[in-house]
């Protein structure tokens, strides 16, 4: 099968589904990073009554007409009200009321003045207020931030911590959200050996498993681990086949190239899917596979692990970003100057590892098998080299995929 270019593989999947849609309810702490499934509406009037955004003393303005440095007038201080207090008592003329910043402002006042403006004399409980003050001066109303009943997050909006303390201001503990896909990974090949485990003679440890799962979990989706399984196809398209009912979009690691364990190819047949395309016209990660069963993606990367890890970020995750309404974030795609260099011919479109910071991208490390793992250590983007590029100098201005 002719090689197809990343975009039209995409386009392929992305047009293949579409956001999840099934609600549930969450916590507020636990919404963090899903997508609002409803519209909230104030069910309060924020602040819940009029109060004062500072320390000092209220009272009504027209008391201080006429007021002057040199005529300072004096006001009976009645009370004094804190943060969490209420006073039931109605002001009168020429009385004020100690208050503290977020305590509710009394009837019949309408300003706050500074304590540190004033002159208090604390044992006969005397006020002397020496100017002039404006109606409401330092004065917040009654839902002056929210009213009943207003739109405080539209259906659709993702969930933020913003979102979450709004939410607790207005006393709403728990909201409906869109669930996140369930994914399911896979990793094939008879020679893998689980973390832990004794590493016989001929055998590697299952590193793309983890790698994959813990990326999901980085971005916020719990992936399903199954464990790995031996190179027969049988056995591997009944167990797709079962499972394929209790996820949303299915990840495998490993047998989608030619050799002669390369089994999804025949495991794609038992299953009865649809296959979409196979190979990608890219290096690292040509051989991709991808197919669909019953409205379900199953997406078969590279057993490499570099040529895995770019198959995700490029395939897996904008399929997660769509199914998720968005809710977990793609990759975003800038330009860097590169520091280093790549002195390898690329024949065809070409991605390897870097590092990049604050406008460069630092390709030092000459590790870039697809095979190789250790290089990903503390690289957190990926960079294109266009095809028939002799190699990257210092200097030259590239595209870079940031992925964490």
């Amino acid at each position: 099968m002719e090689q197809i270019s990343l975009e039209c593989a995409l386009e392929t999947l992305l047009e293949k589904i579409q956001p999840l849609k099934n609600v549930e309810e969450k916590y507020i702490l636990d919404s963090l990073g899903f997508v609002l499934a409803e519209d909230i509406l104030s069910p309060l009037n924020n602040p819940p009554f009029n109060r004062s955004p500072l320390d000092g003393f209220t009272f009504n303005n027209t008391d201080t007409i006429g007021a002057t440095k040199d005529n300072p007038i004096a006001f009976n201080v009645i009370s004094e009200i804190l943060a969490g207090d209420f006073c039931d008592k109605k002001n009168l003329s020429k009385e004020a009321f100690r208050i503290m910043t977020g305590a509710p402002i009394p009837d019949g006042c309408n300003c706050v003045i500074k304590q540190e403006d004033v002159i208090f004399n604390e044992e006969t409980k005397t006020l002397y207020v020496d100017r002039e003050l404006k109606p409401f001066e330092n004065f917040c109303f009654l839902g002056e931030d929210l009213k009943i009943d207003d739109l405080v997050i539209k259906q659709g909006e993702i969930i933020t911590y913003n979102h979450i303390g709004v939410l607790a201001s207005l006393g709403i503990n728990t909201i409906k959200v869109f669930k996140k896909p369930k994914v399911g990974v896979l990793s094939l090949g008879s020679e893998l050996t689980m973390p832990g485990k004794d590493l016989e003679k001929g055998k590697i440890y299952n590193s793309n498993l983890f790698t994959i799962v813990s990326k999901l979990k980085y971005l916020g989706v719990d992936g399903i681990i199954f464990p790995p399984m031996c190179d027969d196809s049988v056995s591997v398209s009944n167990f797709i086949s079962e499972e394929l009912k209790n996820i949303d979009f299915l990840i495998t690691t490993g047998g989608v190239s030619v050799g002669k364990k390369d089994i999804m190819h025949d495991v794609i047949k038992k299953l009865g899917a649809n296959r979409l395309f196979w190979k990608i016209n890219i290096q690292p990660g040509t051989p991709v596979l991808a197919s669909e069963k019953d409205g379900k993606l199953i997406l078969s990367l590279s057993g490499n692990p570099f040529a895995s890890l770019v198959n995700f970020e490029l395939l897996g995750r904008p399929v997660l970003s769509k199914l998720s309404s968005n809710a977990i974030k793609n990759t975003t795609l800038i330009e860097g100057v590169v520091r280093g260099g790549f002195n390898k011919k690329s024949s065809k479109r070409r991605f390897i590892r870097g590092y990049f910071r604050d406008g460069y991208i630092y390709l030092n490390d000459k590790k870039h098998s697809s095979g190789t793992i250790s290089s990903l250590i503390g690289k957190n983007a990926i960079v294109e080299v266009l095809p028939g590029t002799p190699y990257l100098s210092e200097g030259d201005k590239v595209s870079v995929i940031l992925i964490d």
